[in-house]
């Protein structure tokens, strides 16, 4: 199913790191590649083929361009798995120059940053310049590993999985070997690793502001971003969303809100929640998973709290479905909640 997977399938993988000192550690880039000028494009691909013609030179190989990115792992001390971490620079950023930047923190690692890097690239002109930051499993992890821990890394503590979706989660995590410990529950854990171990750490290294942080996540990702809306530590006040499982839980994400509620008059946070309009007639999407009726059921709540320091937004986009959603969704949210 898409809202366990990865979205990404990767063909091989890697060894786990060992224990090591709890503090980012450069790592080769993740590979993605540069926007460019489609006149500037075109002049290149003319000039390429007229060299060709005139030489006969065979390719020769590069390193790959990765623009303005660098890359980390971080080994936490507090869940005994190792991260990786992009970070792309905001525009025009230039160190030293005494200002501050917000980043936007986004989840599935390498599998997802190519994507929301480029989107937000896309929207230069239209937001303010951001730190991109991925956070998550690396390509050479390989799918299972990834399959592995984001199940167990976006979903809530006290989840028995006795539903039909915590059925389908529990044969995976059998299939994939998986400590019974370490199958489900571990948001909790994660959020705490964001926010206390790994933010301070990029905060020390990149002029973030952190009082200015976003979340980001797509399908369990999304789940993951919506329950930490209501959480005491989380440090974010903007909320990307797209195609959220909600039947994570079975039914958490709501008794979330309704705890919350009680505790709270306002809620002064962005959200946008945007899913591929094809998802709502999918059997196991919509069926199983509940995206659009999930997702739209906590808006409607939320928005019948008339909490005054909301603002929320919620599309439903034709045409498109969970994957192919994504880069729209991200589009459509940066320039929602960081739009001049």
């Amino acid at each position: 199913m898409d809202f366990l997977h990865p979205p990404v399938l990767p063909t091989h993988s890697s060894e786990h790191s060992q224990a090591a000192p709890a503090r980012l550690r450069s790592r080769p880039p993740t590979r993605q590649p540069i926007p460019m000028n489609p006149t500037l494009a075109v002049s290149a691909i003319l000039l390429a083929l007229g060299a060709t013609r005139a030489n006969g030179q065979q390719l020769q190989t590069r390193p790959v361009p990765t623009g303005n990115v660098q890359s980390f792992t971080f080994q936490s001390p507090s869940m005994g798995v190792r991260f990786s971490l992009n970070v792309s620079m905001p525009t025009g950023y230039q160190p030293g120059d005494g200002k501050k930047y917000p980043a936007l923190i986004v989840t599935d690692g390498d599998f997802v940053f190519p994507g929301v890097n480029a989107a937000a690239g896309s929207l230069a002109e239209t937001i303010p310049p951001l730190f991109i930051i991925s956070i998550g499993t690396a390509l050479d992890e390989g799918q299972a590993e990834h399959t592995r821990r984001r199940i167990y890394e976006f979903s809530p503590p006290g989840w028995d999985r006795q539903d039909t979706f915590g059925q389908l989660v529990e044969g995976i995590c059998r299939t994939l070997k998986t400590d019974e410990a370490r199958c489900t529950g571990g948001a909790a854990k994660f959020l705490t690793a964001i926010a206390t171990e790994m933010i301070p750490q990029l905060a020390g290294r990149f002029p973030i502001d952190t009082a200015d942080l976003g979340l980001f996540g797509l399908s369990a990702g999304g789940f993951f971003a919506s329950w930490a809306i209501f959480q005491p530590n989380s440090p974010f006040k903007k909320y990307l969303i797209s195609s959220p499982a909600m039947s994570y839980g079975r039914g958490e994400i709501y008794r979330q809100e309704a705890g919350y509620a009680a505790r709270h008059k306002d809620l002064p946070v962005g959200i946008y929640f945007a899913a591929g309009a094809l998802e709502a007639v999918d059997p196991q999407l919509e069926g199983i998973g509940e995206i659009v009726s999930g997702m739209s059921h906590l808006a409607g709540v939320l928005m019948s709290r008339k909490y005054p320091g909301l603002k929320l937004t919620i599309e439903y986009h034709p045409g498109m479905g969970h994957t192919d959603v994504m880069g729209t969704s991200v589009v459509r949210g940066l320039r929602t909640l960081y739009g001049k």
